[in-house]
């Protein structure tokens, strides 16, 4: 009995360290550049963005985001957000958590009592990731959760929590 027993864990044992060796395999994204639609996040209300894997590791993987977001001036609100962020992954085959840092410029414009442009500068929040991503490695789809805080560090810092989700086409 004993015999079989082992015999019988040694074939289970085979054929789980297999299975995650043909997993981790097919883990690397085919498809390295993606265009995505982000509500609320980095954006405010939202963004387009475009991101790029930089390292495309089976486990982990790197990425560059860039996007932007524009409000009408009366919007009341800052007009462009150009968001520039690192993220880095950690993947499950088509299952990944996000980890990122970055910084959000922003295009501060100063108006008069007629509503009017007065003056412009540049200017940006420190902001970060912390999320969920679901993409199959070979997938042309992806969609993306998280908690996106924003940090304003001028004459005072302050911390303003934020969400994000996120729908993007791969290519």
């Amino acid at each position: 009995m004993r015999p079989l027993l082992a015999l019988l864990i040694f074939v289970m044992h085979s054929w789980t360290t297999y299975s995650q060796d043909a997993e981790l395999a097919t883990t690397r994204f085919a498809n390295r550049n993606s265009v995505q639609v982000e509500a609320f996040g980095h954006g405010l209300f939202y963004s387009l963005n475009y991101e790029r894997v930089i390292f495309n590791g089976q486990r982990f993987k790197t990425t560059g985001q860039l996007g932007i977001a524009y409000y009408p001036p009366s919007a009341n609100l800052i007009d462009l957000w150009i968001p520039l962020v690192v993220n880095e992954l950690y993947s499950f085959n088509k299952h990944h958590i996000e980890l990122g840092f970055g910084h959000v410029f922003v295009n501060v414009s100063s108006r008069d009592y007629n509503n009017e442009i007065v003056s412009r500068e540049w200017d940006g929040f420190l902001t970060g990731r912390l999320g969920y991503r679901f993409q199959k490695p070979n997938g042309r789809f992806l969609m993306r959760v998280g908690f996106t805080p924003f940090l304003e560090y001028r004459d005072y810092i302050d911390f303003h929590p934020s969400g994000a989700l996120s729908f993007g086409y791969n290519f």
